[in-house]
């Protein structure tokens, strides 16, 4: 498939890019969004059907092609199933992107085995079998991202999420390593505290969202926050082939928080080792 003018429109899988209920988007979303914008046909793959169909209905709108896949990627023979259904709509993948996810627990004297397995299976697993399965199906040119976490760098509250995001980067260098002779490239994106959907719920009104971002906002260098948006062109960017030569590195998308001396309140629940600026 092509733009009329000899440009390859790979088709792409997006895990975890439903609609998120609120007031903002969740980053899988915004993925799918910009993606189609820019003419990838999209596979928009989530637990719930409700989502994807409102992700894809939303694409559709716009004037882009997508089609909504139900399946719980924390099953290999759903992965194996998501992406057969994407290649049987679209033809072959060019773009695969490991979104899907979630933080639970918290210290390792917290962690319980059902919190660290689900973490394992949502985190970890969904992003090696989709690969597993996907990167088949690509060919010269193909493009794999995955999400990860600063909080990798800059722990948080969540030992399992940053655990298991940092198996997914490591998935990342032996992707880049192994099939990079095939022509496949595999990148990964770290969000740091941009403003998502799933934060975004944890406010009870509009008021207490705007202190908690200006909260969050502080943190960075840059004077203002990041959002959803700002994780979608960076993981369009790794897709695209304005990203040809780029292979098995980790893309920080943080506003320069590191910079900024530790936080001495890392503990409390919306700290994440990063401090106000004096």
């Amino acid at each position: 498939m092509n733009d009329g003018n000899g440009r390859e429109l790979k088709t792409a899988i997006v895990t975890g890019g439903g609609t998120s209920p609120g007031r903002v988007p969740s980053i899988g979303e915004t993925v799918c969004r910009l993606l189609a914008e820019r003419g990838h046909p999209v596979a928009v793959v989530d637990i719930s059907e409700e989502v994807a169909e409102q992700t894809v209905a939303a694409i559709e709108q716009a004037g882009g092609r997508a089609v909504g896949i139900v399946a719980d990627l924390t099953q290999e023979t759903e992965c194996a199933r998501s992406v057969s259904e994407a290649v049987d709509r679209f033809g072959t993948i060019g773009i695969l992107i490991n979104n899907v996810g979630a933080g639970t627990g918290g210290a390792a004297t917290d962690i319980t085995e059902e919190s660290l397995d689900r973490a394992i299976a949502l985190n970890t697993k969904s992003a090696i079998f989709m690969a597993k399965y996907a990167i088949p199906a690509m060919h010269d040119g193909g493009a794999v991202v995955n999400l990860s976490t600063t909080a990798i760098d800059h722990p948080s509250r969540s030992l399992s999420y940053g655990a298991t995001k940092a198996a997914v980067e490591a998935l990342t260098k032996h992707i880049a390593f192994q099939h990079g002779p095939d022509g496949i490239r595999c990148n990964t994106v770290r969000p740091g505290e941009v403003w998502t959907a799933m934060v975004d719920r944890m406010c009870d009104s509009e008021e207490a969202a705007a202190r908690l971002r200006a909260e969050r906002a502080s943190r960075c260098v840059l004077p203002t926050d990041g959002d959803a948006w700002d994780i979608a062109r960076a993981v369009a960017f790794l897709a695209s082939d304005e990203a040809r030569w780029i292979t098995g590195q980790t893309l920080s998308v943080d506003g320069g928080a590191p910079l900024i001396r530790p936080n001495p309140e890392w503990r409390s629940h919306h700290s994440y080792a990063k401090a106000p600026r004096p």
